[in-house]
């Protein structure tokens, strides 16, 4: 999509996208920006995505942070209009979820010139194959963590996953369907 630049934000954000469902994984992100705003780093946390089938947890950890004066946006749900804006001014997006049939997520980051932190496998590793991305076990917290805070205190890293996302130009739709094709017509018909 065509996004307005906008100017940068007072402190970093970093900006977790979809559903609050117990796959997503907004459990490990919370609790990795817990761990590093206790240890001194500041940046500011933002959630855009409807509740999911089961928020109890999430909306738990969310009031615990608030309450503790944590920075920390849940949006809910955000029109285009300030979705893009959004995303395209974030520092990083992070995408830990356990599994995906996609991760648009991760390709809407990448489309706008966004870095993300993302799973090491299945579809959100495929995606981030073109650069712009960390890989993170999702599995493990110390090493969401640990990723967040390479991109939020090493601007050398920043700047180079910031440059391989700008340069970031997604698969058209009509490549996945030719694959599909391939795959389900073509190489069946020669079995």
């Amino acid at each position: 999509p065509s996004v307005e630049v906008v100017p940068p934000p007072e402190r970093p954000v970093v900006l977790c996208l979809g559903s609050h469902e117990p796959h997503k994984n907004h459990l490990s992100v919370l609790h990795a920006a817990e761990g590093l705003w206790r240890s001194g780093i500041d940046f500011e946390l933002h959630f855009v995505g409807a509740p999911g089938w089961d928020v109890r947890a999430y909306d738990e950890a969310v009031e615990s942070l608030l309450r503790a004066g944590f920075p920390l946006v849940d949006h809910g749900i955000l029109p285009d209009e300030g979705l893009w804006p959004l995303v395209a001014g974030a520092t990083v997006t992070v995408f830990p979820s356990l599994h995906e049939g996609f991760g648009l997520p991760v390709a809407e980051s990448l489309s706008c010139g966004t870095p993300a932190i993302t799973t090491d496998y299945g579809s959100t590793r495929e995606i981030a194959e073109a650069g712009g991305c960390l890989l993170v076990d999702p599995r493990d917290d110390a090493q969401l963590e640990e990723a967040l805070r390479n991109v939020l205190r090493d601007p050398g890293l920043l700047d180079r996953l910031r440059g391989e996302a700008r340069a970031y130009r997604p698969k058209p739709w009509s490549d996945y369907a030719d694959e599909l094709w391939h795959v389900f017509v073509e190489q069946e018909a020669g079995r």
